[in-house]
């Protein structure tokens, strides 16, 4: 395999970016999701992995509000091929994407998604314990990229993952 290339994504990865989706999860929709945080200007910010000249791996970064606070981000969804799963790709674009959001000032980003995973770049439960989401659980972490606020609050997601406000 050649190597691989960490870049923003383009709009001309679109389509590629949306099967990739599709394969890993195993259904369409994230891909779904993805469509409608385009569709809305929803989106922060997409990194995709090239290698080979195809798409192996995609991870989007999306605002998302703290009722009466400042903004914070969102993570996800994030996909690796499954035929390159488990060689680093996930890791690069976790590492590379929070790299970018912390140069951009923002405070705090959460994700929705494995605790085997997310916890090795410092997400917890812990730092997501003090904001009120209907997504609470285990999988519902939290990595504050500076100090400050928001500290707590209600956490308000793109119309895209159908979340009411707790």
């Amino acid at each position: 395999m050649s190597d691989r290339i960490f870049r923003v994504m383009t709009q001309a990865d679109r389509a590629a970016v949306l099967d990739l989706n599709t394969r890993a999860f195993g259904q369409p929709d994230e891909a779904r999701i993805v469509e409608a945080l385009e569709t809305a200007g929803d989106v922060m910010l997409q990194l995709v992995v090239e290698s080979d000249g195809q798409i192996v791996g995609h991870i989007l970064f999306y605002p998302l509000g703290v009722f009466g606070k400042l903004s914070a981000a969102g993570l996800g969804p994030m996909s690796v091929d499954p035929w390159v799963q488990k060689e680093g790709i996930g890791k690069g674009l976790v590492m590379h994407g929070l790299k970018l959001m912390k140069d951009a000032g923002v405070p705090i980003v959460f994700v929705l998604g494995h605790d085997w995973f997310y916890p090795k770049f410092g997400f917890s439960v812990e730092q997501a314990a003090e904001f009120e989401t209907p997504l609470k659980g285990p999988h519902f972490m939290a990595l504050r990229m500076r100090h400050g606020p928001p500290m707590s609050g209600r956490l308000i997601f793109p119309d895209a993952f159908g979340v009411p406000i707790a």
